[in-house]
């Protein structure tokens, strides 16, 4: 509307100086007397009074026509700068409206964080009730089988009254007996728990004896190359627990004699050694938010950081029945451990599934049971429980999600601001320090359980 009014504005200034222009170069008219009774003289008298009268008319009419060209410029002029008001005014609430249309998409981001975050908690109370009606309906059935069995028993104590008093001798002598069962069972535990640690502590050592002069043989010896692909004259051990010498922790194995062998990396300290380490994080200097292809074949360097793969998990987990080891430290330097005695995922038909998970032991808590059963999962190939999501960008990692997670073990790593991170965006573990606390290292190791050809480690 101001672009209009300044057109039409424009357009009358136009035209009148049109007529201004006009009128100054209009000639004199030429002025006609009727004849009348009037001489001559007087004809002439008032032609020359009509000439005389014209030209202050036009000098009159040219300034007229300048000061209508300088008011309508003054308008102009103010409508000039009103048009540049109005259009800052715009544009002021153009950007208005792109930040609360950025605002907006950030609060629905953040409520379908907090929907997921409430459909998981719902499924947790929900799988909770339902385990706790059937522990219920457990304890109606076996009260209802001890009220049989003491029915039973007050009718026969009824029928032969003189039996009463030794049904009470014998339940005395019952009791008497269980609480002696009791302290024998508890003094046997403690001295097995004796034996054990003292029959763990003389392994290690021997264990230790035998690397240690296995490593000064190997040392003294050429040092293998590690990048040859020839297979060696000697049969290559199939893991860590193997007790074959390693240098600096890392030992090449062969788990089938048609399959090539690889380099993995041994921790031959903790629970006995004999670990075969998955994964390591310790300073964030590898991005772990990667896509399916790197996830299946591993990277990093076995050095420092590193994922081994899927592809090779699976043929390690494949070979043999495999426990799982996860080690977590926090900044504040507090460590703590979670072990599963069974860990096994299937190939690449099933989405490296973590098929096989067994039961918790460890002072960090159990955050991985809830994934048990789920497929793996990256920003570029969602295969998690969530059916309008993908944990996997959301979370910023890699993992077994579900619906979504209680562990994110290859998440972001924050050094700063660690115990401040976005909600289930760092590298966190649910039962130690929460999901808003990114912690500073995680393992993860495998090692075959005992009876599966390997020497038996506690």
């Amino acid at each position: 509307m101001i672009f209009t009014n300044i057109y039409l504005v424009a357009l009358l200034a136009l035209q009148l100086l049109h007529q201004c222009v006009w009128c100054q170069q209009l000639p004199p008219q030429k002025f006609q007397t009727h004849p009348t009774r009037t001489n001559a003289t007087s004809g002439w008298n008032n032609r020359h009074f009509r000439k005389s009268s014209a030209a202050p008319k036009s000098d009159e009419m040219a300034n007229t026509c300048k000061d209508l060209l300088t008011n309508l410029h003054d308008r102009v002029s103010v409508l000039a700068s009103l048009d540049e008001d109005l259009r800052k005014r715009l544009e002021s609430i153009e950007n208005k409206m792109s930040q609360f249309e950025a605002n907006n998409l950030g609060r629905l981001d953040s409520l379908a964080l907090q929907q997921t975050d409430f459909l998981k908690r719902l499924d947790t109370l929900d799988y909770m009730e339902r385990q706790t009606k059937r522990n219920i309906d457990e304890l109606k059935g076996d009260l209802n089988d001890e009220r049989k069995k003491e029915e039973i028993v007050l009718r026969s104590a009824r029928q032969t009254n003189d039996r009463l008093p030794q049904m009470i001798t014998n339940e005395e002598r019952i009791e008497s007996l269980g609480t002696l069962l009791l302290s024998t069972r508890s003094a046997v535990n403690e001295l097995n728990n004796h034996l054990e640690s003292n029959i763990s502590r003389l392994s290690n050592m021997v264990a230790r004896g035998l690397k240690n002069i296995r490593r000064n043989s190997v040392q003294q010896q050429q040092q293998p190359n590690y990048y040859s692909n020839q297979h060696p004259a000697q049969p290559l051990p199939t893991s860590c627990s193997q007790d074959a010498p390693t240098v600096n922790g890392i030992l090449s194995i062969q788990l089938t004699p048609e399959s090539e062998p690889f380099y993995v990396r041994c921790e031959e300290e903790l629970f006995g050694g004999g670990w075969t380490i998955i994964q390591n994080r310790f300073n964030g200097k590898l991005n772990f938010f990667r896509g399916w292809a790197d996830y299946q074949t591993g990277f990093g360097n076995l050095g420092g950081e590193y994922f081994i793969g899927l592809e090779k998990l699976h043929a390690l987990t494949s070979s043999a029945v495999h426990e799982l080891l996860i080690t977590m430290q926090d900044f504040e330097g507090n460590s703590r451990y979670a072990r599963y005695n069974l860990f096994g995922i299937g190939g690449e038909k099933e989405d490296y599934a973590l098929n096989l998970l067994g039961d918790h032991e460890g002072d960090a808590g159990d955050s991985f049971t809830y994934h048990a059963g789920s497929k793996f999962s990256t920003y570029d190939n969602d295969n998690d429980g969530c059916v309008d999501c993908n944990c996997a960008q959301s979370r910023h990692g890699a993992w077994w999600y579900n619906w979504c997670d209680m562990s994110n073990l290859n998440g972001k790593y924050f050094e700063d601001n660690y115990n401040m991170t976005p909600l289930y965006e760092g590298m966190y573990w649910q039962d130690f320090r929460g999901p808003t606390y990114s912690l500073r290292a995680v393992r993860m190791m495998i090692r075959p359980v005992a009876g599966d050809g390997d020497l038996e480690r506690k």
